[in-house]
């Protein structure tokens, strides 16, 4: 398993394994399910956002978010883009993978000797409950000057690609502009929400999962 990943993947073995699906037909929707249920089982999520602080540490001072990924989708996930319009990764890279019942956890911080912030967005593809491909597109807004703006994230689910169409970034830059600390879409059976907190160093957490789960 991933360091940057947390947590054991929910597969069918895992399903077969629990009374309730003891000789049932096993799905993506029910693997779905067992991991939203499952969402902060064996203290994964304490362990995905301790490591995520500890990259803050090594960071140090300075504008930086800190970003935590729930896959509760019933198949994993893959690292597909990413837009910087403020900042960068930081020392360590996106989760290339996440499975079904993972978290993944990753920083972004601003640029170096910059009077500015992290605002980026990153892209996962996946499946919807019939296995058809789209991508979940994540975006966070981290400000420098917070006289005049505060966090605010935006998420959508579109068709494989539709985020490297031309000038689409621009559209998600102007959605992400509006102050919410919360945001969530659905598309074709699948679901995508975010929170921020409000803070310089935030945690931004995304969940990805599937409708009815």
């Amino acid at each position: 398993m991933a360091y940057n990943v947390f947590g054991n993947p929910i597969t069918n073995e895992t399903l077969e394994g629990m009374p309730e699906y003891a000789g049932k037909t096993i799905g993506k929707l029910d693997r779905a399910r067992v991991a939203l249920n499952m969402k902060n089982a064996a203290e994964k999520d304490f362990n995905a956002r301790t490591h995520v602080e500890k990259l803050k540490e090594q960071y140090g001072d300075g504008v930086s978010t800190l970003c935590l990924v729930y896959n509760a989708t019933g198949d994993t996930i893959t690292y597909s883009d990413k837009k910087d319009w403020l900042g960068h990764i930081g020392k360590a890279p996106f989760a290339a993978l996440i499975a079904n019942g993972q978290w993944g956890a990753f920083l972004h911080v601003k640029t170096a000797g910059d009077a500015s912030g992290s605002t980026a967005a990153v892209v996962y593809r996946g499946t919807d409950k019939n296995g058809t491909e789209c991508d979940w597109m994540l975006s966070w807004s981290n400000p420098w000057d917070r006289t005049k703006w505060d966090n605010t994230v935006y998420t959508e689910i579109r068709e494989p690609g539709h985020f490297e169409k031309g000038g689409i970034w621009d559209v998600i830059y102007n959605f992400l502009c509006q102050t919410r600390p919360y945001s969530k879409d659905t598309w074709n059976g699948c679901v995508s929400i975010m929170s921020t907190g409000s803070d310089t160093s935030a945690i931004v957490e995304a969940i990805l999962t599937l409708e009815n789960a």
